[in-house]
């Protein structure tokens, strides 16, 4: 499940008056026994808060599958089972879905509150007004030289606005529609700024409006800080925004701002990314920025594989990225060259050739050619003392025919999510969770894996166990897998149509190596399953960002939806999705 809010679930699951769900039952189903509420909500959960949207998905169960239920007056479908899943217009504020089931000793009533957010009232021209939580920044924010100061506010139509950071210079902003204005000004160097509020000053006519930033800019040309990572830190492309690289603990960053919790990092002159200050620790005030050498190259088997080994004077962040013909190009960051020597071992075969490059002021690129006629089954970087190491692996030997392909090869099967507390996973109409029926499914896939010879591992020995998603990656190196697959389940988003397309399984790919084995996995759901697929995706996401090996993530089905809860509560049909893994990936 990739989209449902770890919170909601949650909350969604407490109000479940129920057992809580477990394996087996009636028929090997998961769903806990049913309670003896004519009519139960599981989503939305009562007091939601939700983007403004046209309508919202409602999803329960009642206790009558043949009585007749309406919610807001509107007829619902419910299922053999007593299942539902409906989709109502909703307002903007508070808004109420009134369900009501018509049984033979009367009616049963229940209402779900929620709250739907209601777009900005316009400003009034007169007289003059600004909204405080519209201008800039929201956070806390430290700037440097060559950053800007990015004013925006909320204001009355058509007036005369400007802004200011402390006792700095005032800029006049504009109006790029009715009613928002935005103003930039660059921070030059030798610039200074103690923690101050921005202020806006808003005119129309006579009347004048003043309102300051909820957060507060500081402006310093004080050498940059230097950070080290602690365990655990991802850079991203930008304050909250998608995964970038995973610096191994010990990478020492620069600092080059902040915005609230997130310090933004300088790499090379052209690329900066952003680290939660959780995941890194601050070095004492005049440290030496980090500036690595690269040194010499040595090429040659290690443990049975190849791997690449670059000397380096410090840690720095770096980054592996495939290329055409199986080539891969090591990129690193806050790094100048000094490589004089290139040694290859004689007994590589792998490798055929290593180049570097300095690509510009702190950027060095190692560019490694493959044999052609090998296939790149994956690489694994870590830093070893004074030089990062880059471990290749090329295609493992298959047993011969006509043993089965996976017999030997170690399958690293990860049944997604964890149960409480720290539970994000999804829920179906009768309150069958989507970790007990991913862990389901994975110990059929188990079953199967080893009735073709192969050696599968469990990345959590019980739906219930706690595992997380760097758990999971490290223990898929450290067991040596060749392959690895994340079984899910999927959901909706807040305001999505359940019934706006047809819903069913995709499988996802981070590496190019693990494209092969998204296509293969997809290919036995078409083959097996009686549902419409919704193709292979690229999904930046952490598991499948796993680069030691093809590594895929699947979605077999919804769990909302009530045919699709009703199907994964089968154990034959679980079955049947177990044994499409298992064909895709032989």
């Amino acid at each position: 499940m990739l989209h449902m809010r770890g919170s909601q679930v949650l909350l969604a699951a407490a109000l479940f008056l129920g057992a809580p769900a477990r394996a087996g039952g009636a028929a090997g189903g998961l769903q806990p026994p049913r309670p003896p509420d004519p009519v139960i909500v599981l989503w939305p959960p009562e007091g939601l808060s939700m983007p403004l949207s046209d309508g919202e998905w409602v999803m329960g169960s009642v206790s009558d599958p043949a009585a007749a239920f309406t919610i807001n007056g509107a007829s619902v479908a419910v299922h053999r089972n007593g299942a539902f899943l409906a989709w109502l217009p909703v307002s903007p504020g508070t808004f109420t879905f009134s369900c009501r089931l018509s049984l033979r000793e009367g009616p049963a009533q229940l209402a779900r509150r929620i709250f739907v957010t209601p777009p900005p009232a316009p400003l009034p021209a007169r007289p003059a007004a600004v909204e405080p939580a519209s201008l800039w920044p929201g956070a806390d924010v430290e700037l440097r030289p060559g950053d800007w100061l990015a004013f925006r506010m909320r204001a009355s139509p058509s007036a005369q606005a400007r802004c200011r950071a402390g006792r700095r210079p005032w800029t006049d902003l504009r109006e790029t529609e009715p009613g928002n204005y935005e103003g930039l000004e660059a921070v030059l160097p030798g610039q200074a700024l103690e923690p101050s509020a921005v202020e806006c000053r808003l005119r129309s006519g006579r009347s004048v409006a003043r309102a300051s930033s909820p957060g507060k800019v500081s402006i310093s040309s004080a050498p940059p800080a230097v950070l080290v990572v602690r365990n655990g830190a991802v850079l991203r492309t930008g304050p909250g925004k998608g995964y970038m690289l995973f610096p191994p603990p010990g990478t020492r960053l620069r600092a080059e701002g902040r915005v609230g919790s997130e310090f933004k990092v300088g790499l090379s002159p052209s690329l900066e990314a952003w680290v939660e200050a959780k995941d890194v620790e601050p070095l004492p005030p005049g440290t030496h920025p980090p500036h690595a050498t690269a040194g010499s190259v040595h090429v040659g088997p290690s443990g049975g594989r190849s791997a690449v080994r670059v000397a380096l004077t410090e840690r720095v962040a770096f980054a592996v990225e495939p290329g055409e013909g199986g080539a891969l190009t090591l990129r690193l960051y806050n790094c100048a060259g000094h490589v004089n020597w290139i040694i290859y071992d004689s007994s590589e075969t792998f490798v055929r050739e290593a180049r570097w490059r300095q690509e510009d002021s702190e950027t060095v690129a190692l560019t490694i050619r493959l044999d052609p006629a090998r296939t790149l089954w994956g690489w694994q970087a870590a830093y070893e003392g004074g030089a990062l190491k880059l471990e290749l692996r090329s295609a493992p030997a298959l047993a011969a025919a006509p043993a089965p392909a996976l017999k030997g090869r170690t399958v690293v099967v990860d049944p997604g999510h964890n149960a409480a507390p720290s539970a994000s996973d999804a829920l179906g109409p009768l309150g069958t969770r989507e970790v007990d029926v991913n862990f389901a499914v994975a110990k059929q896939v188990e079953s199967l894996l080893l009735a073709r010879g192969a050696v599968p591992v469990l990345t959590k020995p019980e739906a219930s166990s706690e595992v997380s998603l760097s758990e999971r990656g490290r223990l898929a190196v450290e067991k040596g897998g060749d392959i690895f697959v994340s079984i899910h389940n999927n959901s909706l988003a807040d305001g999505t149509n359940p019934f706006a397309r047809p819903r069913g399984f995709s499988v996802f790919y981070y590496h190019p190596q693990s494209l092969p084995l998204a296509r293969a996995v997809y290919r036995s759901y078409q083959r097996l399953l009686p549902f419409p697929g919704e193709e292979v995706r690229y999904g930046n996401l952490a598991v499948a960002r796993i680069s030691a090996m093809p590594a895929v993530l699947t979605e077999s089905l919804y769990m909302p939806l009530p045919v699709h809860e009703e199907k994964l509560n089968d154990p034959a049909f679980r079955r049947r999705l177990a044994e499409a893994v298992v064909d895709g990936l032989e």
